[in-house]
């Protein structure tokens, strides 16, 4: 979906917990009755019922509901047992929901809910194994940076003078005097008290047995500075000497350089503290005050585009072989990438790119780091690790829209077309998943009716599974205004939405082949309150907010009946 969560609510009490599942089952809450000029409705079926199986045997009715909804055995639990066939949860199973911070992951509400779902006769839709949304950017970007080690030194009190705190790096062998040699190095410190009252100054004295050469001071601020300081050696220096008394604070140095003037060979060994080993830096013991540690922050990118690939490529494998042993064979469909294509350019992938197709801070983009390719790789491992009879789905939102007249669902046709290219990547099936609006405006409707049409003439002929994966229904006045739950309450508003439910199930049985009906499921079981994630306040539902039925129910059973 293209938002982050679903709503469902529960109007009858929690059952009790220590029943078993069937006993459970039998004793769950009851839908409310209808009573006054819809009650009509009570003389309908399970939804369900209404699908001829002879001639549909392979076709799935189902329903989208969160995990905590069906596994607290609430009303979406009846409801997602009486009246379909298969689930697909809301977010359970999306990387976010499973992948902490630090990379470990959690596929234990998964089994359960596989589990629970088996149990009581249903199967589950995998959504999702690849998406832009709902990932954890945190973990991820962290994969994307290789640390950038550097030496920290720590003085909790300041002296009198410079010497007071200093450390050293012991020279493998001594400077040539009379040669000029030049040191480099990036800089910075963290003053918490400064007892001169001079700006901020650090100073390099470098030294011998035969005493220290004495060379003018250096200033650092609070970010990396880079810092060069030329001298010529008046003794057979052995000891490099940072001194830092005046400071209590921090000062931390990085990628330290000695050459001699006109030459390149560094006479520092491991110059940017990548090596553990740091013993050549010392201080003398007297000072208890110093501390020094290799310390680390996060360089972003500075591992290199392969590195960063190959750090996603592993999370893709882990993340997928993970899920896939989770369901353990019982979840034979997924949605392998969710919502690839972009809205602005319909042809082309998403983008984080200038925040094209959503903001980097909230999204992470796989295709940004992995390639156009990245779907191939999602469907390798999904095969890899998945039971042989496995359905893959591309999944996508706005196919059956006429603004653009269905410009996406062609432009997710061609990238399945390519993605298959390869001879390898099979895609065995299209999602659609139709958020649909019924306007009141006769033009419109009209115009939106015939582009449902066209969006299933186009997936036909792909020959692939076709699936309408999160069927769900706003409604909007003449002018084009959104109307809200409370607003909608009269019969020609109610007759409306169940006129285009109807229109829109039979033109998905009409126009889709029999051996490429995969299934049609219904996204939200209620309407959407108020301050809801998705569609807030829209009349949504085939049932209202207290699971009553609506005249959309009956749009939609007759749908199915082809009635």
């Amino acid at each position: 979906m293209k938002y982050n969560k679903i709503i469902s609510f529960a109007a009858a009490a929690v059952l009790l917990c220590s029943c078993a599942d069937n006993d459970m089952f039998s004793q769950a809450p009851q839908e409310p009755g209808i009573t006054g000029q819809y009650d009509y409705l009570n003389g309908y079926n399970k939804l369900k019922t209404y699908v001829d199986r002879n001639a549909n045997p392979n076709f799935k009715l189902g329903t989208g509901v969160e995990a905590a909804n069906y596994l607290g055995h609430k009303m979406a639990w009846t409801v997602t047992n009486e009246n379909f066939d298969e689930l697909t949860p809301g977010n359970a199973m999306k990387f976010a929901s499973v992948v902490k911070d630090d990379g470990t992951m959690d596929f234990s509400t998964v089994k359960d809910l596989v589990n629970k779902s088996a149990e009581a006769g249903l199967t589950v839709y995998g959504h999702t194994l690849c998406w832009h949304s709902q990932q954890n950017v945190t973990y991820l970007k962290s994969l994307l940076a290789t640390p950038n080690y550097f030496l920290h030194v720590t003085s909790t009190s300041s002296g009198k003078n410079p010497w007071d705190a200093s450390i050293t790096y012991q020279l493998s062998n001594p400077l040539t005097v009379d040669k000029t040699y030049v040191i480099t190095f990036k800089g910075k410190i963290n003053v918490q008290a400064w007892t001169s009252k001079d700006p901020v100054q650090l100073y390099f004295w470098p030294s011998c047995e035969k005493g220290t050469q004495y060379l003018p001071g250096f200033q650092l601020t609070k970010n990396w500075d880079q810092v060069s300081l030329e001298f010529k050696a008046s003794q057979p220096i052995e000891k490099l000497n940072f001194e830092f008394g005046f400071l209590t604070g921090d000062f931390c140095i990085d990628d330290i350089s000695l050459v001699e003037k006109g030459t390149d060979k560094n006479l520092i060994l491991n110059s940017d503290f990548e090596d553990d080993n740091v013993n050549s830096w010392t201080f003398p013991s007297w000072l208890k005050q110093l501390s020094i540690i290799r310390d680390k922050e996060e360089s972003t990118n500075s591992g290199g585009e392969e590195a960063a690939k190959d750090s996603l490529n592993k999370v893709l494998d882990k993340w997928i072989g993970g899920m896939m042993t989770a369901c353990d064979g019982k979840v034979k469909a997924f949605d392998a990438v969710n919502e690839p294509m972009s809205d602005n350019v319909p042809t082309e992938l998403k983008t984080g790119t200038a925040g094209r197709d959503g903001s980097t801070k909230t999204n992470f983009f796989w295709q940004d780091y992995l390639g156009k390719d990245y779907a191939r790789t999602v469907v390798a491992l999904a095969r890899k690790y998945g039971p042989s009879d496995l359905k893959l789905f591309i999944n996508d939102y706005n196919l059956e829209a006429a603004y653009n007249k269905n410009a996406k669902c062609k432009g997710l046709i061609d990238m399945i077309k390519y993605w298959e290219s390869d001879g390898v990547t099979k895609i065995d099936g299209i999602g659609t998943q139709m958020h649909v609006t019924c306007s009141l405006n006769p033009t419109t409707q009209k115009q939106n009716e015939d582009a449902v049409v066209n969006q299933f003439k186009l997936l036909a002929a792909t020959g692939k599974l076709i699936k309408i994966s999160e069927l769900d229904m706003g409604l909007a006045d003449a002018a084009g205004k959104t109307l809200t739950t409370d607003s909608v309450n009269t019969e020609e508003e109610q007759n409306a939405q169940k006129a285009y439910y109807d229109f829109i199930i039979k033109a998905y049985f009409d126009n889709i082949p029999v051996a490429q009906r995969y299934g049609i499921t219904l996204w939200s079981q209620t309407d959407s309150p108020a301050g809801s994630g998705w569609r807030p306040n829209e009349p949504i539902g085939l049932w209202d907010k207290n699971y009553v039925r609506k005249p959309a129910y009956a749009g939609f059973a007759d749908g199915l009946a082809g009635k």
